[in-house]
């Protein structure tokens, strides 16, 4: 009787690590299948990015057109344990801008100019292409088509006349709940400053 009761505490001990081990594996699969590669889906609402009052008003270099907006994101784990769980999301975006149409910028940009600086004068070349500081958004939605949160990322430098491409992580985390309920991402640009502009 006593071996009998001892052979069922073992039968029910090693279900219980079985079903805890079957778990663990489940959730390691899911969470390793849901977070792969995404496309990102332009904002169809307008061009897909608009400018803040200062690169529209304080700029006397106009953006050239851009030509192409597209990536791809991933739910990371943080590099460091933070322990509650939370996931930042990763990105790959290229950015392609049309060529700088040079008769649209003013002749002072066009002449080699002496600037001073704590180290001396330097001569600065006159430009071939327009640099801005631009930000990404990312509007995350479920299946419903139901807004769940919005992130921003860094501020990041783009050149005219070339694909810049980006590689980064925003640091606001948001919750793997939330993550998992994300079926669309859309992606937006803010063009933030000329930093070509004088």
């Amino acid at each position: 009787m006593m071996r009998h009761r001892s052979v069922i505490a073992i039968g029910v001990l090693l279900l219980a690590i079985g079903v805890a081990i079957g778990y663990y594996l489940g959730t390691a699969v899911k969470v390793t299948k849901s977070f792969d590669w995404k496309e990102l889906t332009p904002d169809q609402s307008g061009k897909g990015y608009v400018f803040t009052s200062e690169a529209l008003f304080n700029s006397d270099i106009p953006l050239p057109e851009v030509k192409r907006l597209s990536g791809k994101s991933k739910f990371l784990k943080p590099a460091t344990k933070s322990g509650n769980g939370d996931l930042n999301l990763g990105y790959i975006i290229s950015v392609e801008i049309d060529k700088l149409d040079l008769q649209k910028v003013p002749q002072k940009y066009k002449v080699e100019q002496k600037e001073r600086y704590k180290a001396g004068e330097f001569k600065v070349e006159p430009i071939k292409e327009v640099v801005y500081s631009v930000s990404f958004e990312f509007q995350l939605k479920d299946k419903d088509g139901f807004e769940l949160v919005k992130l921003k990322s860094p501020s990041h430098t783009i050149y005219s006349g070339k694909v810049n491409t980006f590689q980064d992580v925003v640091r606001q985390s948001i919750a793997q709940p939330i993550a998992e309920r994300a079926s669309t991402i859309i992606l937006s640009m803010t063009v933030e400053k000329c930093e070509t502009c004088k």
